[in-house]
């Protein structure tokens, strides 16, 4: 264990007495300290050495007893929920005291609800992590004490207070990083919301972003029934009933703006957010997750590898891959966790000193450096092919030629030739001016004329195939007249080329159906 952390070997030399524990059972947790009302002054002192001798049991479990990397990254989770809780139940006793409760209109208390996203919600905290927490409470009111306060400062200052108890570095160090800028409006909202307030953030403020940032999330302390419930009204937010084509350009987004960050060579010893790393794996799964889980319950799953399960079972992904990329992560994390563990930093950079690549290569059962170099490289790679695959758009290669040309020249200019050249009528030429004058597509927004300039030429390079082409394209038009405001139906046939077909299809062979 000395070899693997020098945080551990630190942690034994202050709290001796540890070691005791450590020899005689490791797996069986430490009791968490005790907060009253006539020890605070020691509750950051207490919380501290709590965390770091439970973190020291961890390194032991991971090291010594050969633990897998899943009990490490639960227990790590369990580590902070416990501290949480003990920090919260401390800090509502004391503002019991000055102010009383907060009661809603049937008198009933109202406690703080205490959401954790990404990894924590997850259960999948990483030995040295921060914790995403979003504060919330039920309902507007008053506490009832000697001086009162409104439930919106009440909460706010109950979160704020918790968050400094956690975060804050002392003498002893610090218990967890909080992080809160995934609540509503960011840095800019407030600390605390009650859920009225947050349904109507995400009702007209919600991004594709934050669909992500929410399907992890988990009430870990607090009025955990309020907030489980207040969960599930949120499902239809996070999970689209129906599959929505245009949501796929909010995950497209975000998938260059890792590609983006990949790039910079800054990161090609991060084995997080670096090529091949434990976000790539994450945003894979995720992103299915998030495509198909409003048709799919077993897909609403918060924890990434039985999400992998999940995606194999519902065929989103092959066994072969899904084994893989469950394998890759592990290894991952469990690097990830050795790399933090040695000295208790929040990294997720390879060492660049010698001696620290030979403690960890050596620790982790590896001859050398250049070999766990070897496995690490392979893993990488393997993911970033898997990652590279993600979201590639299933159109069929578009006609960039004299179909397309004529239609993005229009309504000024578009040589007409090029339609009688693909089998149209002399009609079709002042159908399609006509069309692209029309108020429905001047009003297109942006990306939607971006897609309407890919599916239309695609519908004449069809309709030109089918059985007749003029009618095709006539019926074709009215329908695209009547769908133009409804984006999801444009971004169907430009990201389904089948459905397109099928479509084209069917408009030449029937005016009724069409």
């Amino acid at each position: 264990m000395l070899l693997a952390s020098d945080f551990a070997a630190d942690t034994l030399r202050r709290q001796p007495g540890l070691l005791a524990h450590l020899l005689h059972d490791a797996s069986l947790p430490l009791a968490p300290p005790q907060l009253t009302q006539d020890n605070t002054a020691e509750w950051p002192m207490l919380l501290r050495r709590f965390r770091i001798a439970e973190s020291t049991r961890l390194v032991w479990r991971d090291v010594v007893d050969g633990a897998g990397v899943d009990e490490i990254l639960c227990a790590a989770t369990r580590l902070a929920e416990t501290c949480l809780h003990v920090a919260l139940a401390a800090l509502e006793a004391e503002f019991a005291q000055k102010h009383g409760v907060v009661r809603d209109a049937d008198d009933a208390v109202q406690r703080l609800v205490v959401f954790g996203l990404g990894k924590l919600g997850g259960g999948e905290l990483n030995f040295s992590s921060d914790i995403d927490l979003v504060f919330a409470y039920p309902e507007p009111g008053q506490s009832d004490g000697a001086r009162p306060l409104a439930a919106e400062d009440y909460f706010a200052r109950l979160g704020q207070r918790l968050a400094k108890l956690l975060d804050e570095t002392t003498a002893d160090g610090f218990v967890h990083r909080v992080d809160l800028r995934l609540r509503p409006f960011g840095g800019d909202g407030r600390i605390a919301l009650p859920f009225a307030a947050m349904d109507a953030y995400f009702q007209r403020e919600g991004r594709d972003w934050e669909r992500y940032a929410w399907l992890k999330a988990r009430v870990v302390a607090g009025a955990v029934e309020a907030g489980e419930h207040w969960l599930q009204t949120l499902r239809p937010f996070v999970y689209r009933r129906y599959l929505d084509f245009t949501a796929l350009d909010g995950l497209r987004a975000m998938k260059a703006l890792i590609n983006a960050e990949v790039a910079r060579k800054e990161l090609d010893d991060d084995i997080k957010r670096g090529r091949g790393g434990i976000r790539e794996i994450e945003f894979l799964a995720q992103s299915l997750q998030l495509i198909h889980g409003g048709r799919d319950a077993s897909l609403r799953e918060r924890r990434l590898l039985p999400a992998l399960q999940a995606l194999v079972a519902a065929r989103q992904v092959s066994v072969e891959v899904g084994a893989a990329l469950a394998a890759d992560y592990r290894f991952l994390r469990r690097l990830e966790n050795r790399l933090q563990m040695l000295r208790d930093a929040q990294t997720h950079v390879l060492p660049a000193d010698a001696s620290d690549r030979a403690r960890i290569a050596r620790a982790l059962g590896h001859a050398d450096w250049a070999a766990l170099s070897r496995e690490l490289d392979a893993v990488r790679e393997r993911v970033a092919g898997e990652f590279s695959e993600l979201l590639a758009p299933r159109r069929k290669k578009r006609d960039a030629g004299a179909l397309s040309g004529y239609w993005l020249a229009l309504p000024q200019g578009g040589d007409a030739q090029a339609l009688h050249d693909a089998g149209f009528g002399a009609e079709a030429d002042a159908l399609l001016r006509d069309f692209t004058r029309s108020l429905g597509v001047r009003e297109l927004s942006a990306p939607s004329r971006q897609r309407l300039d890919r599916v239309l030429p695609a519908l004449l390079e069809a309709a030109a195939h089918s059985r007749n082409a003029d009618a095709a394209l006539q019926r074709l038009l009215q329908l695209l007249r009547a769908i133009l405001r409804r984006a999801s139906y444009l971004a169907l046939l430009d990201e389904q080329p089948q459905a397109l077909v099928r479509l084209v299809d069917v408009f030449a062979r029937s005016a009724f159906l069409a």
